[in-house]
């Protein structure tokens, strides 16, 4: 028996001390810089390549407007007029000289800025869009990030109160009040918590490796510890919610340009049946003779083909459709969006406020009673167990109704367009 003991308490100071040593590394970690939600998103604006790639995109379209509206490059020609049967080049009666420039009918040109212009700033429409949609993912990157950390913290005070039941266990069976069970129960706790504790970490890690990716930014550098969100409060509601995201939306902004866009199309191909012209005007050097000038002028006839004109208008038109068709699918798709993100949030917003008022302390307080009990042999190791998986339990589902909360807040402001 007296083996057995010493063995017990080898055990327990074993833990223990692996405990003490794990201590000052979780301490040290909690010394580290804040990483607050705003640092993340003015990182995410400056350095994610997603979006250094859109702004760059959106530069090229900018550039199209003045080539859309540009005339064709003007044309030089050389001729030798008249060479001799012995191909001597030189020997030719004339030399023409010529200067031509082609001339698309008046509009054309006009019809072309006019789409370039729409495509840029669809273009702008779209970056906005991403810029929405990035920072909101980094927002649910970031709670993620926080859910981690807080996932570590109550397992390490988990692991704090598996101590404390070790050393009551141990100290109990040592008087002869308890079974040699309730040793090993307590050991198997906490070598079970210290499992746990390496699967924790890789999920932080995990959890990190997004926030790297999305900041463009080295896993060498640490990002410091993530900054406790607070509770949002109430939306406002669903019908206003569901306007405000079709007014403001990026996409929703973009579709209608894309529209607009086809009314462009549509005017430029039904433009293709008015003629282009050709002016060019030439200097003959009449060798041995009096030099001479000469006009010219051509157009090309496009009634002369109008299946090919015609079907461009007609997939001018069918893409106009399809625009306005993507439009209203958007629209019908953001306002399923904003009530699935409303009902989740309210959902989220119960629960917080269900553990928030006092259903977490109900917990810790039972935990310490189960404690008192057991020491004062009014109940057994299990009802203690009990108490404890409760707490971990109720613990983790706060905090994951709290994240869950704030990332559905983010991906309403990214879908909305406004903070709350």
């Amino acid at each position: 028996m007296k083996s057995f003991v010493m063995k017990s308490l080898m055990w327990i100071a074993v833990f223990f001390y692996g405990a003490m040593v794990a201590g000052p590394g979780w301490a040290e970690e909690k010394s580290q810089p804040v990483f607050t939600l705003d640092a993340l998103v003015t990182a995410l604006m400056q350095h994610n390549p997603e979006l250094k790639a859109a702004r760059a995109g959106l530069i090229g379209e900018r550039e199209k407007i003045p080539q859309a509206r540009a005339l064709d490059d003007p044309e030089i020609g050389l001729m030798q007029w008249s060479i001799p049967s012995n191909f001597d080049w030189f020997e030719a009666n004339e030399t023409w000289y010529s200067l031509s420039q082609r001339l698309p009918f008046l509009g054309k040109r006009d019809k072309r800025g006019r789409i370039a212009e729409l495509e840029a700033r669809i273009s702008i429409e779209t970056l906005r869009g991403l810029e929405r949609r990035l920072i909101a993912q980094g927002k649910q990157a970031y709670f993620d990030y926080y859910f981690a950390h807080q996932n570590l913290e109550i397992h390490h005070e988990q692991q704090a109160l598996s101590e404390r039941f070790a050393l009551a266990a141990t100290a109990l069976f040592s008087a002869g009040k308890v079974g040699q069970q309730d040793v090993l129960r307590a050991q198997m706790e906490v070598l079970d918590l210290a499992n746990q504790g390496e699967s924790l970490k890789q999920f932080l890690e995990s959890a990190a490796g997004r926030i790297y990716s999305l900041l463009n930014r080295p896993v060498e550098a640490p990002l410091g510890l993530p900054e406790a969100p607070g509770l949002p409060l109430q939306l406002p509601p669903l019908d206003a919610l569901q306007a405000a995201a079709e007014k403001s939306r990026p996409e929703h902004r973009g579709g209608a340009l894309n529209i607009e866009r086809g009314d462009a199309n549509i005017a430029l191909a039904k433009a293709s049946f008015q003629p282009d012209f050709m002016a060019e005007l030439s200097y003959w050097d009449v060798h041995g003779g009096q030099n001479r000038w000469m006009t010219s002028f051509k157009m090309n006839l496009p009634w002369l083909n109008p299946k090919s004109h015609e079907a461009g208008i007609r997939e001018a038109v069918a893409e106009r459709h399809r625009a306005e068709s993507a439009y209203r699918a958007a629209v019908n798709e953001t306002r399923f969006q904003v009530q699935a993100l409303y009902i989740a949030f309210e959902t989220n917003f119960r629960l917080a406020r269900l553990y928030e008022d006092g259903l977490l302390l109900l917990a810790e307080q039972a935990q310490e009673a189960a404690l008192i009990g057991y020491s004062t042999q009014k109940n057994d190791f299990l009802t203690l167990i009990d108490a404890q998986k409760r707490l971990r339990d109720i613990a983790l589902a706060r905090l994951r109704a709290f994240v869950d909360l704030n990332k559905n807040l983010a991906e309403l402001e990214g879908v909305i367009g406004m903070p709350f």
